[in-house]
């Protein structure tokens, strides 16, 4: 572990002290505790009992980083087959996972009006969450050290590109920074970036997302990769018939808008009473602050909550510390939603307790059971 993320983790431990969190793996608490100051997450407004090591803070406030940096070699395996495009239809995934040496990437597992998402592995590295008593690890889930952001045609602005090295990728322009910042607002260290047209118009990202132990062979290999999938609908471990008055979905996936998404997530969907702009956009937009109110709806396997919140089958119910915060279990206990009213939304417990109410639960361990995003939600 690096002296960056144990700097990380011990001041994430002083905040924890003075607010328990009412899960193990709290992701909008432990990214304004340890990281995010800018916000005000629920942890610092108030939760139930519960513990929370220095590791699981860690891993729920960020995408998490590499360790060790790998050496150059040309894109193996995982070359362009089917060069990318992007779909017409909203809430459309266009890209398949691939290998490109050492790194594997995922098929897309964010989605919003301007792009999608997938996350990239160095290796087989993984990150352990900690039980808060024992010490011992209570569960472990895969380390993503960077993200590839492919954009809508005519969305990304490469603005902060402007002084960036010209490369090529695949035959087409691209521009690498060196220090770059995957979303100017975040509390995180410049690292490596890179950004490439992969067709006329349209421009990608691939982004080392915090420490820099991506170098530009990285990414280029990363990046040379890049392919495209016949068009399938977006689709998500749950669905909801009813949400709050006025709130449309913003993004959707198997984790939320960087920086309050995390690996081990099963399932997301953010709503918002006024959407963000996916228009001339220069970086990935953070949904959960900045853009006025908003509703998350979540879903987490169990081994990544606390002994409290395991109530197979039973209604919803909401945080005893924490208004803005209810949760629901499965009926067969092995996961737990919850929903949470953030950047100043007012709203009803009722209503929260309503939505999760609501909630129809799919096989997050089976994705042919999984519904469309575009019927995941009331409103879109």
């Amino acid at each position: 572990m690096t002296q960056n993320m144990q700097d990380l983790l011990q001041q994430a431990r002083s905040d924890a002290l003075s607010a328990a969190p009412p899960m193990r793996r709290d992701v909008d608490d432990f990214v304004s505790a340890g990281r995010k100051r800018r916000a005000k997450h629920r942890l610092l407004q108030g939760g139930a009992a519960a513990t929370l090591t220095a590791a699981a803070v860690f891993a729920a406030l960020v995408i998490p980083q590499a360790l060790s940096s790998a050496p150059s070699a040309p894109v193996g395996a995982g070359a362009t087959a089917v060069p990318p495009a992007y779909p017409d239809a909203q809430w459309t995934y266009s890209l398949s996972g691939y290998k490109a040496g050492e790194f594997t990437v995922t098929a897309p597992e964010h989605i919003t009006p301007g792009y999608q998402e997938l996350y990239v592995r160095h290796g087989n590295e993984n990150e352990n969450m900690y039980d808060g008593t024992s010490g011992g690890v209570a569960a472990t889930s895969p380390l993503y050290s960077a993200t590839v952001t492919v954009y809508r045609p005519g969305v990304f602005q490469p603005t902060k590109f402007a002084a960036g090295e010209h490369v090529t990728v695949n035959g087409r322009p691209g521009l690498y920074l060196s220090d770059a910042m995957y979303i100017d607002s975040a509390d995180l260290a410049p690292a490596p970036e890179l950004a490439w047209q992969y067709t006329d118009n349209a421009w990608a990202v691939v982004s080392s997302v915090i420490g820099g132990r991506y170098n530009k062979a990285d990414l280029l290999k990363v990046a040379g990769g890049l392919t495209g999938a016949a068009a399938t609908p977006a689709t998500v471990a749950i669905k909801t018939t009813y949400t709050p008055a006025g709130y449309s979905l913003t993004s959707a996936g198997r984790t939320d808008d960087f920086p309050s998404g995390a690996s081990y997530m099963a399932a997301s969907l953010r709503l918002s009473k006024v959407r963000p702009s996916y228009a001339s956009l220069t970086e990935p937009v953070d949904a959960s602050t900045g853009h006025g109110p908003t509703v998350r709806i979540a879903l987490y396997p169990t081994e990544f909550t606390d002994d409290t919140h395991r109530k197979p089958g039973s209604a919803a119910y909401c945080n005893s510390g924490n208004a803005n915060l209810c949760f629901r279990m499965s009926a067969d206990g092995k996961y737990l939603a919850e929903i949470y009213a953030d950047g100043g939304a007012s709203i009803p417990q009722a209503e929260l307790l309503k939505t999760l109410d609501n909630l129809q639960f799919a096989d997050p361990k089976q994705p042919s059971t999984w519904f469309p995003v575009t019927e995941a939600v009331p409103a879109l």
